[in-house]
């Protein structure tokens, strides 16, 4: 079955997690499990490789077995994003390359980082990787972790022309995400990473959301975007409501958010519902802690994802 961008390509595509052996390679068994857990749910499609799914940390064998997997999973029936993170575009388009050979129906690129990059530096970047890899591509704009920002012109010229189909935002630039759906171009896809967002730029025009916590509660995303869809304002409030209360299990108790933590949550959260087997993440970060899991277990339980 063939996936038509331009009529699939919304609603809420999980940056699904990279379940980890004890020794920290792909486990296959769980990986399979959390994609089919993910449509079972009710998603969109699924993102693959991106902050939540330790992308930039992957042995590129683990990169390819697991989207193999993926593309079994989903069979055609949802679009398959895959995320190419490199500092360099020369190791974007080997990645791209591998990930068009697989199947993958679209990428999802950073901009260059690692060496200070100007607007028009990343104008040159898309272009290049564009030109060199036939697969559309979403552009990646994720400071906090690149730290450098891809501007709203720069976006709307590559949108234009064509360079990209669309942004998965993660800027956390509300005023910026809101002005891009406004102006943006004709067929031009618009998602936000922002969990606390998703109700109002859902109903600002914008096409869905690719939101971590996802990985914790896919279902109240499901449902959040479908009343929103159906302008049940009502229900969509109720839900995104429920989704700003799970997101306190990506806050240490101390009130401070470390990446680490997060990612850990994400993972306590699919093992703690039986969909992974391990919480295993990537050194440096730190090892799943009884308090992370406990606190994880009593929010996730509150709003019903347990």
């Amino acid at each position: 079955m063939a996936i038509n961008l331009s009529e699939q390509l919304k609603g809420v595509l999980p940056p699904v997690v990279t379940p980890l052996t004890p020794d920290r390679r792909l486990d296959a068994a769980s990986a399979e499990s959390v994609y089919r857990f993910m449509l079972k749910q009710g998603v969109h499609g699924l993102f693959l490789f991106g902050t939540s799914g330790e992308g930039p940390l992957l042995r590129e064998a683990d990169r390819e077995q697991a989207t193999e997997i993926a593309v079994k999973v989903i069979d055609g029936s949802v679009p398959l994003l895959v995320g190419v993170i490199a500092p360099g575009t020369e190791q974007i388009i080997e990645q791209a390359i591998v990930a068009k050979s697989q199947g993958a129906d679209a990428i999802v690129v950073c901009p260059p980082f690692y060496y200070p990059a100007s607007q028009a530096d990343m104008l040159v970047h898309y272009r290049t990787i564009r030109e060199s890899v036939d697969l559309p591509i979403f552009a990646y704009d994720i400071p906090v972790m690149t730290k450098v920002k891809i501007e709203l012109e720069t976006l709307m010229t590559l949108g234009k022309e064509g360079t990209i189909i669309g942004v998965k935002d993660s800027s956390g630039d509300a005023v910026s995400f809101h002005r891009l759906v406004a102006s943006k171009p004709p067929g031009m896809k618009l998602f936000t990473g922002a969990e606390m967002l998703v109700h109002a730029v859902v109903l600002a025009g914008a096409d869905g959301t690719v939101p971590g916590l996802a990985n914790v509660g896919p279902e109240l995303f499901v449902q959040l975007y479908e009343a929103a869809a159906a302008e049940n304002h009502q229900e969509a409030v109720r839900q995104q409501e429920a989704i700003v209360r799970l997101f306190e299990v990506f806050v240490c108790s101390d009130g401070t958010i470390k990446v680490g933590y997060v990612i850990g949550a994400m993972k306590t959260a699919l093992r703690l519902r039986g969909v992974i087997e391990h919480d295993t993440l990537f050194h440096p970060f730190p090892a799943c802690t009884p308090e992370l899991i406990e606190r994880t277990k009593g929010i996730m339980e509150e709003v019903g994802c347990l």
